[in-house]
C-alpha cells in the first residue's frame, strides 16, 4: 500500500513535507544542517562551469579488487576515580574497525579486524583496571580536560585512526576503497584511491541556489564536483530511496574524492562510483538506515559488534575490575 507524503497547510498554503529518518536514535538522523548554519560553506562546483547540472552516471563496471571499510564504538560503562582532590570522571569503553573484501566473484570477506578496549579518565588520571576471565582487559589512557565528551572523543579517535591504517593500507595494495566517513580522518589522501563515504550532512555545503536541488536528484544521479578544501572534491549522490514516507534528504549521500588525483581522474572516480555504488544499498526489511549504509558495512557492523561481546557482560567485567581494584588498594592501605 503507498503511504502518501503528508501534506500539512491548507488547501492553497506552500506544501510542507514531513519526512520520516530512516535512521534510528541510536546513529542519529542523516540530514541534520540548518541553511542559516554559521558554519555554512559554499563550496565551488569546479564541474560544469561552475552551474549545478544532475548527472546520471551508467555502466561504469565494478572495481574487481573493492573494499568496504567501517568502524564502531561505544561506551560501556560510566567511572569515576575519587581522591584527596576531589572526583574526575571516566569511562570504559571498546571500538572496532576492519574491511569487507569484495574480490571479484568470489564470496565477500572480512580483512584486517581489529577490536581494541580501553578505560579513559579526565582530568590526567590513569587507572590501570585489572583483567577479567572471559578474555576481558582495558587498556589505560588519560586526558587533560575535565569533560567527559572528550574522553568519548578520544575512544572514537582509536577507531578512527585504525580505519584510516586500514584503509591506507589497503588502498596501497591496489585496492578501491570506500571508506564509511568523511576523508578527513585518512592522513596520506592526496593520491591514494580513498573514496570517502559520508551518509550524515551537518552543514550546507554549497551556495543555496544549488544546495536547495540537491533533494531533486533520483535514484541513481549525482551533483557536479565542488571543491570542498584544497585536497578535496566532493559531490552528492542519491543511492535509492527508502520509501514514500522519507524526507527530500532521505538516501542522498556524499562522496569524496581525494585532489591530488586531478580534477579530471577525480571526475571519473566519482562518475564511475556513482554508477555500482547504488548496488550496494541496504534494503529497508534489514537495516533502519537503508538505503544509505551499504549492505557490506552493515555485515562488518554486526560483526565487529559480535566481536566486541554482550555489552552486558562487558558491564559485568568492568564492575568486577573495579571491586578488585578496590578491594586491593584497601588491603594496601
Amino acid at each position: 500500500m503507498r503511504v502518501p507524503r503528508a501534506e500539512v497547510n491548507g488547501p492553497g498554503a506552500s506544501r510542507t513535507i514531513v519526512g520520516v529518518e530512516p535512521f534510528d536514535t541510536g546513529f542519529g538522523g542523516g540530514f541534520q544542517a540548518r541553511a542559516d548554519a554559521p558554519e555554512a560553506l559554499a563550496c565551488e562546483l569546479v564541474e560544469d562551469d561552475g552551474a549545478f547540472r544532475v548527472h546520471s552516471p551508467a555502466g561504469a563496471q565494478r572495481p574487481r579488487r573493492l573494499a568496504f571499510v567501517d568502524g564502531t564504538m561505544r561506551v560501556e560503562a560510566g567511572l569515576t576515580l575519587t581522591g584527596e582532590q576531589g572526583t574526575v570522571a571516566g569511562l570504559a569503553g571498546s571500538w572496532g574497525a576492519g574491511a569487507v573484501l569484495v574480490d571479484g566473484e568470489q564470496p565477500l570477506s572480512f580483512d584486517q579486524v581489529a577490536v581494541g578496549r580501553s578505560a579513559i579518565f579526565t582530568a590526567g588520571q590513569r587507572v590501570e583496571l585489572p583483567p577479567q576471565s572471559g578474555g576481558w582487559s582495558w587498556e589505560a589512557d588519560s586526558i587533560t580536560g575535565t569533560e567527559l565528551e572528550a574522553a568519548r572523543e578520544r575512544l572514537r579517535r582509536r577507531m578512527r585512526d585504525t580505519e584510516a591504517d586500514i584503509a591506507e593500507g589497503l588502498s596501497e595494495k591496489g585496492w578501491l576503497t570506500v571508506i564509511d566517513g568523511p576523508l578527513h580522518n585518512i592522513r596520506r589522501t592526496r593520491t591514494l584511491p580513498i573514496i570517502g563515504y559520508v551518509k550524515t550532512h551537518h552543514r550546507p555545503m554549497l551556495a543555496p541556489e544549488a544546495w536547495t536541488q540537491v533533494p531533486r536528484l533520483s535514484s541513481g544521479e549525482r551533483s557536479g564536483l565542488f571543491a570542498m578544501r584544497d585536497d578535496l572534491y566532493g559531490c552528492y549522490l542519491r543511492v535509492g530511496r527508502p520509501g514514500p514516507w522519507a524526507g527530500p534528504w532521505a538516501g542522498i549521500v556524499r562522496l569524496e574524492v581525494p585532489a591530488g588525483v586531478g580534477l579530471g581522474l577525480a571526475v571519473e572516480a566519482a562518475e564511475a562510483a556513482a554508477s555500482w555504488l547504488p548496488a550496494f544499498a541496504s534494503a529497508p526489511h534489514r537495516d533502519v538506515r537503508a538505503p544509505v549504509n551499504m549492505a557490506p558495512v552493515a555485515g562488518l557492523e554486526r560483526h565487529l559488534h559480535h566481536l566486541q561481546g554482550d555489552p552486558r557482560l562487558a558491564l559485568r567485567a568492568v564492575r568486577a575490575a573495579v571491586l578488585e581494584l578496590n578491594r586491593g588498594a584497601g588491603e594496601e592501605a
